[in-house]
């Protein structure tokens, strides 16, 4: 199998020893974005807001997926992680996601969980993508 690291330039470089997607070369490509968190283009996290947060993390996929040459109709998978409580913040993950896909949209679910690997993190954005 042939794989390709990806890191966008215009996103936030990855704190750890990851890399923002892996694409996979052979036949057709599929782009598995790491959980992206809320960081902004110069490497701060956004803000301690768990909103402000999936805003950057959303912001951050858009820039990965098109540095592995997909568009976000590529997407065919979205895992929108939430450390705070989901039910007060879900419609407005929802209206952050519904901004970047607005048509043929992927199946995506999203899950609360108890923490991050870093404990400023609120919120995350994983997503798979296939490019014929």
């Amino acid at each position: 199998m042939g794989k390709e690291h990806v890191n966008a330039a215009d996103a936030y470089a990855p704190p750890w020893h990851f890399k923002q997607a892996v694409k996979v070369t052979e036949g057709t490509s599929v782009i598995f974005l790491s959980a992206l968190a809320g960081y902004k283009p110069d490497g701060t996290l956004a803000e301690s807001d768990v909103v402000a947060q999936a805003e950057s993390a959303f912001e951050n996929s858009a820039k990965v997926v098109p540095a592995s040459d997909g568009t976000l109709a590529d997407v065919v998978k979205t895992t929108v992680n939430v450390r705070e409580d989901f039910l007060e913040y879900r419609d407005a993950h929802w209206a952050i996601w519904s901004r970047y896909f607005t048509e043929d949209y992927p199946a995506s679910t999203l899950v609360q969980v108890v923490g991050f690997a870093n404990p400023d993190y609120l919120s995350q954005i994983e997503a798979i993508a296939v490019i014929n």
